[in-house]
């Protein structure tokens, strides 16, 4: 490298420094009263219980300045052998739902699904992925730790309320409340109907299903809630199937479960 070749290049990255410093003292500073837009963030998170390492994404509503926190929910997704993923159309409804009422949320994959590490635990372990999620939303300085609730549908509404009974047990962690949709209401070979848990469940719960749904029954809903003693409601979706397949049956799902939650995490409404 020539002397002048030096000299050049010294008055280059010289001439750079110059400009980046005027180009910081004329930009606006950080004004820590301005609204924060809605954010999206992808997460990774391990289960409880040494548990595999999960994928989730994390959507914080507008806020009205950075010092301000959010209520926060965990969205369960349904039958990892099924389908079910984050991803799913319903679940997808329920993040937009709870957003706009200004609700976080954090919907995520269970064990074995998409990135998340792991296999299929049986609809026991799925659990611990759920206590994971709740664990990681509760962290987060954005949140209000005292706030948050679960909210699942079909195999995502049962692990939710594992989930929600698990959190009993462990003062100060309680979900402040549980909205369910597609309950199912059969024993089948995961173990989905053995409700003795059911009766841990403290926080207040929404049943939403839909009146044609093959796998959540209206009157055996009504009877869960009686034989529980579970501070709960539930809510028939007129001619509704399991997956909401009308858009104007997944609007009054989504509307009715998003509602029931700000009422309970935001209060006042």
């Amino acid at each position: 490298m020539t002397a002048r070749t030096r000299k050049l290049m010294a008055m280059t990255v010289a001439m750079t420094c110059l400009a980046a410093a005027a180009w910081a003292d004329e930009a606006e500073p950080v004004d820590p009263e301005a609204v924060v837009p809605q954010v999206v963030e992808l997460v990774r998170f391990a289960a409880t219980g040494d548990g595999p390492v999960l994928e989730g994404e994390l959507w914080i509503p507008t806020r009205a300045t950075a010092a301000t926190t959010v209520p926060g929910a965990v969205i369960c997704h349904p039958h990892p052998l099924y389908g079910g993923a984050m991803d799913n159309a319903i679940v997808i409804r329920l993040r937009d739902k709870l957003l706009d009422m200004g609700i976080a949320t954090l919907r995520f994959n269970f064990r074995g699904i998409g990135n998340s590490e792991g296999e299929f635990g049986g609809g026991v372990a799925e659990a611990n992925d759920a206590l994971g999620a709740m664990a990681l939303l509760r962290s987060r300085p954005e949140i209000q730790a005292d706030r948050c609730g679960l909210v699942g549908y079909s195999f995502g509404a049962s692990m939710a309320l594992k989930a929600a009974s698990a959190l009993q047990q462990v003062e100060g962690a309680e979900a402040l409340a549980c909205g369910v949709v597609g309950f199912p209401t059969e024993i089948d070979e995961d173990g989905l109907g053995d409700f003795a848990h059911l009766a841990q469940v403290k926080c207040p719960v929404i049943f939403v299903t839909g009146t044609e749904d093959i796998y959540s029954h209206v009157g055996p809903l009504g009877q869960l809630v009686t034989d529980h003693s579970l501070a709960g409601e539930v809510v028939p979706i007129e001619d509704a199937d399991h997956f909401f397949s009308d858009a104007t049956w997944r609007e009054t799902m989504a509307q009715t479960t998003a509602h029931f939650m700000a009422r309970h995490l935001l209060g006042g409404i």
